[in-house]
């Protein structure tokens, strides 16, 4: 997170925005932009003001307000135009004029040819009127649209270039003219899709708090049926389709060219088929890698099971029972698999029930809460079939502050059941609701992509009415940024974290 921040004082906040986030977000149900993911992350940032707007491709220089005066005054200089802003862009095209003025009803904006970039033109721009899409506008009808541009017919590239490199104004307590820049992305100067990848993690990620995350996301960063996972220097690619794997060598050889990983792992998952990782490239992990994840350590390895040993898609909810006040509370983890969200929970100050079918991943629970200097023997894992549990602590009128409800997609109760999350989550949410204590939390989480958020809400609120239960709040979360998203596509993952009176 450091490296987005570029200044901050009691007034101002200054980011460097990476392309391929909203400032805010469009609907209820899309992933956060970076104003709500600023809000979540600070205490100190829960009132930011939104003062300027970038498009969710652009990158680069953004202030927000802390107070109300920051407020008022950057909001009449933002009006009065006395803010200076200044961006680069790429394109194809070179422009028929060294320097030039581009006007359509009510905008305007000053170009400036700048230099040859390699096979392409680098340009920059002045908006003297803060239109919507005015720059990416005015470059296309000047004849030099923008790289990478579907919108405005600009040529192939694997992100925007259009960058907000500096913003000047006069700061709200001072009266001083103040200067704020952000550097030019690397991907300007290596027009390549996996440098674009990386480069964007490298900004969400450069602290060093987080280790293991989404490095390629498929086709929205230009790999279709591939995508690729990164766990401290160990990489995992997974193969969405078999024609992926078998012409998949050139992705391997990037990979091991611009990430130089440790190792290389590959596995076939599609519909049909999921097959272990198997090593492909540099020295196969001996045992159990830590990584971390909000400066909490987890244990992954590549060779127990299909999967790692942790949901890296989870990591905003892991983030935010962080942050609860959980001291002397306590988090029932149903379907707990490696007991990632009770570690999270338990470095929150919780005493936690984890419960799971198998005793091998409930160990390795174990583990991970010694891996973070915390006692197991503090807290509960529970052996058994959870639909049998909930069944069992509820007649026990046993009841939690928190319960994580996040079931497989489709799984088989011992008694031999098929859970299907489309058809059975209002049942497995009602058989929850009476655990969770008055004032307490339900987070009710989903991967399957057949399941639309309307859907599942409603799943949710009919538990709540069968349970006799009233819902104070119902908050809605996502995959975090490093999970991307091609056009039009919509989040796969659905979390709803229900506050039950």
């Amino acid at each position: 997170m450091n490296g987005l921040i570029l200044f901050e004082d009691d007034h101002l906040l200054v980011v460097n925005k990476p392309s391929g986030i909203n400032t805010h977000k469009p609907d209820r149900f899309a992933p956060d932009g970076i104003h709500e993911w600023l809000t979540k992350q600070e205490a100190r940032w829960r009132n930011l003001s939104i003062l300027q707007r970038l498009d969710k491709d652009t990158s680069g220089v953004m202030v927000f307000g802390r107070t109300a005066r920051a407020n008022q005054a950057l909001a009449k200089q933002f009006d009065e135009h006395t803010i200076e802003k200044l961006y680069l862009l790429l394109s194809a095209a070179r422009p028929t004029r060294n320097k030039f003025w581009a006007k359509s009803p009510n905008s305007v904006t000053e170009f400036e040819f700048g230099e040859a970039h390699g096979d392409y033109f680098l340009v920059q721009a002045r908006p003297m009127t803060g239109k919507t899409h005015q720059i990416r506008r005015h470059a296309a009808e000047s004849g030099f649209p923008i790289l990478g541009d579907r919108e405005y017919e600009g040529a192939p590239a694997p992100r925007l270039m259009l960058h907000a490199r500096k913003l000047a104004l006069t700061h709200p307590a001072t009266g001083e003219r103040v200067t704020f820049e952000a550097s030019v992305p690397r991907a300007f100067d290596e027009v390549d899709a996996l440098v674009a990848a990386t480069e964007f993690r490298e900004s969400l990620f450069e602290d060093g708090q987080t280790t293991a995350f989404r490095l390629v996301s498929g086709e929205a960063d230009g790999f279709p049926n591939a995508v690729v996972d990164a766990y401290a220097g160990h990489l995992l690619v997974q193969w969405q389709t078999k024609e992926a794997s078998e012409k998949g060598d050139e992705l391997i050889r990037r990979l091991q060219q611009e990430c130089k990983p440790r190792a290389i792992y590959a596995q076939l998952v599609t519909k049909q088929e999921r097959t272990p990782a198997q090593l492909v490239s540099g020295t196969a992990m001996a045992e159990r890698t830590t990584i971390r994840e909000n400066g909490v350590s987890f244990l992954i390895n590549f060779g127990e099971g299909l999967a790692t040993g942790i949901f890296l898609d989870q990591r905003e909810n892991r983030r935010r029972l962080l942050r609860m006040p959980l001291a002397g509370k306590t988090v029932l983890n149903t379907f707990a698999y490696t007991c990632a969200f009770s570690v999270a929970a338990a470095r929150a100050g919780a005493v936690t029930t984890s419960v799971d079918l198998s005793k091998n991943y409930l160990e390795w629970g174990r583990e991970n809460f010694r891996a973070n200097g915390l006692d197991p023997a503090g807290h509960e894992f529970v052996f058994g079939d959870t639909f049998d549990w909930l069944r069992r602590f509820a007649r026990r009128e046993r009841r939690w502050d928190v319960v994580i409800l996040d079931p497989p997609t489709f799984s088989t109760t011992k008694k031999g059941r098929v859970f299907q999350a489309t058809r059975d989550y209002e049942e497995l949410a009602a058989l929850t609701m009476p655990v969770v204590a008055a004032g307490g939390w339900l987070l009710c989480s989903t991967n399957q992509r057949t399941l639309e958020p309307e859907q599942f809400e409603s799943s949710i609120r009919a538990a709540a009415k069968r349970c006799g239960r009233v819902m104070e709040s119902l908050e809605f979360e996502t995959a975090p940024f490093d999970f991307r998203l091609a056009p039009k596509e919509r989040p796969y993952l659905k979390t709803f974290w229900a506050r039950l009176a």
